[in-house]
């Protein structure tokens, strides 16, 4: 079976698996119901008294009153909640419906088909995806409540929430409520912009070390692969992961694991085996959301057995350099920098062992392999886009005096880089069109309202930033297409140019690849200049195309 033939059958088992999964939930919150309500009437029943001419059914109900009650009312819950609620109670059943998002999870590009529900309802603030429960995000006064207005009302669900603090651990991206509040006060300072400044000489120096192992795979590599047209494909993914871990590593607690200079890294190939793509960890990934995690964990999968084994091995590395920085500072030889992650954690002493491991798990995934897809996504936009390729090498030459090619040695000052309109604007637009986290949901916890609609406990709600970033109600008729210049904005008297926040839009919920409100990414600035760094470093001193 093909490729093509096997996300067909994947996409029709997803779907399958979403209207059944539909249906059970909505049966299943049933039950507590069916059975206080028919146990109360078998109760009454069995006291009654029928006469002696009754018919089989009222015989058969006088005998097993709590059976029959229990079934009945059920019954007629389940004919309430699956025909009656929908068409004449329901708050949310004036929606659009589509179903075209129903197999979300395995296509590619993930979000694609919520782009394509939002351009067939190009007013709607909100799409009902097929179902009961689930509902898109589609206008920016959806976002602005689910994110912002109404946010204590809305977090992640605990399937997903368990499924990703396998990976990740329980740290500041999985917890919800007042525990994540908690851990978010804590971290926050350590993420305040003159922290992030202080990092762009570490940043600087392990970007010259990137384009100097690129350099070397071109040479070895590009000959091998040069076509009729000249062009030649070079894998830089795995690079590009190994830059940002070695960025991360220091930044987030003191540790250079010094990947791309050495041999082998344990850490580096356990994150390459763990988002190694396959038909077998989309089917993985399926069954994570369909069933319980508990579950999941004992099936007798090789995905499973790979994820809780490199789960536990960072899990242990990280506790294993927590000690050791801990004894460093006992010992009065602090080796952790000012910037520092891990130096604030330990300065609070807010912070368990076990909360300080998850936070560093946490940073230490989040922190390297999101930065490192966007990087590999830049790349590819620049080979695409020539024209693109040459405004940005130009404008990255003249500011920072490049010699004969090749990129400064010293630092780089924080002030030029971010100062530099085409830069910020094309690492902007790679945010924008490539997010990190293409789709993400989030769940009613009571009672609220959304985009002025009454919305019930337990409606999810679908925000998918590939989708809402890609608009064209937001960013015109070339969303699609990457532009530098909808980041600049030029001073009609002095021609001054300079970059903008906004991409030329009127909402700030216009972009979610870094969402808003009180969940907004911890990491984005981090992100963004450990961004501005390695396309400064990698276009400017590359070959020209």
């Amino acid at each position: 079976m093909d490729e093509n033939s096997q996300r067909r059958v994947l996409n029709a088992f997803v779907r399958f698996g979403f209207k059944a999964g539909d249906t059970l939930v909505t049966l299943g919150r049933l039950v507590p119901r069916a059975l206080v309500a028919g146990m109360l009437s078998g109760w009454l029943v069995s006291h009654m008294t029928f006469p002696a001419h009754a018919n089989g059914l009222l015989r058969e109900l006088a005998s097993h009153p709590y059976l029959w009650s229990v079934l009945l009312v059920f019954l007629v819950l389940a004919l309430d909640a699956m025909v009656l609620y929908p068409k004449l109670r329901d708050p949310l059943r004036s929606l659009p419906v589509t179903w075209r998002s129903s197999a979300m999870l395995v296509e590619s590009p993930r979000g694609k088909s919520s782009l394509a529900a939002m351009k067939d309802y190009p007013d709607a603030s909100l799409i009902r995806l097929g179902g009961r429960y689930a509902v898109l995000c589609a206008g920016h006064d959806a976002l602005r409540d689910v994110l912002s207005t109404h946010a204590a009302d809305f977090e992640k669900p605990w399937p997903v929430r368990s499924f990703l603090a396998r990976p990740l651990g329980w740290g500041v991206i999985v917890n919800e409520g007042a525990l994540h509040h908690r851990q978010r006060r804590i971290l926050n300072p350590a993420f305040h912009i003159g922290k992030i400044r202080m990092l762009y000489g570490l940043m600087w120096a392990k970007v010259l070390i990137f384009a100097q192992k690129l350099e070397e795979v071109i040479s070895q590599e590009a000959p091998k692969s040069i076509g009729d047209e000249g062009w030649a494909e070079v894998e830089i993914a795995e690079l590009a992961s190994r830059l940002t871990l070695d960025i991360i590593g220091p930044a987030a607690m003191g540790r250079d694991f010094q990947s791309l200079t050495s041999n082998g890294s344990n850490i580096s190939d356990a994150y390459q085996e763990l988002l190694r793509p396959s038909f077998g960890r989309l089917i993985f990934g399926g069954l994570n959301f369909m069933l319980p995690q508990w579950i999941v964990k004992w099936l007798p999968l090789s995905s499973n057995r790979i994820l809780t084994e490199i789960s536990t091995f960072l899990k242990k590395t990280c506790g294993e350099i927590l000690q050791d920085k801990k004894r460093e500072i006992a010992e009065g030889k602090n080796s952790l920098p000012d910037y520092s992650i891990l130096k604030r954690i330990i300065e609070t002493g807010e912070l368990t062992d076990d909360e300080t491991e998850d936070q560093m798990l946490t940073f230490l995934a989040a922190g390297h392999e999101t930065t490192a897809g966007a990087l590999t996504w830049a790349c590819w936009l620049c080979a695409t886009n020539p024209e693109v390729q040459r405004k940005l090498r130009a404008e990255i030459h003249t500011r920072l005096e490049y010699v004969g090619g090749q990129p400064p040695e010293g630092i780089v000052s924080w002030d030029v880089l971010e100062s530099m309109p085409y830069l910020n604007g094309f690492c902007e637009e790679v945010l924008r069109l490539y997010p990190t986290v293409p789709v993400t949901v989030r769940e009613a916890q009571r009672a609220t309202a959304v985009a002025g609609y009454r919305v019930p406990k337990g409606t999810l709600f679908v925000l998918v930033p590939h989708a809402t970033n890609r608009n064209p109600r937001a960013w015109g008729p070339d969303a699609d297409r990457v532009v530098p210049e909808r980041w600049i904005d030029t001073d009609p008297n002095t021609g001054v140019s300079r970059p903008n926040k906004t991409g030329g839009t009127k909402s700030n919920f216009a972009g979610l690849t870094f969402l808003h409100g009180p969940r907004a990414c911890i990491g984005q600035d981090f992100a963004k200049a450990e961004m501005r760094c390695a396309v400064a470093g990698l276009v400017g001193g590359s070959r020209s195309s």
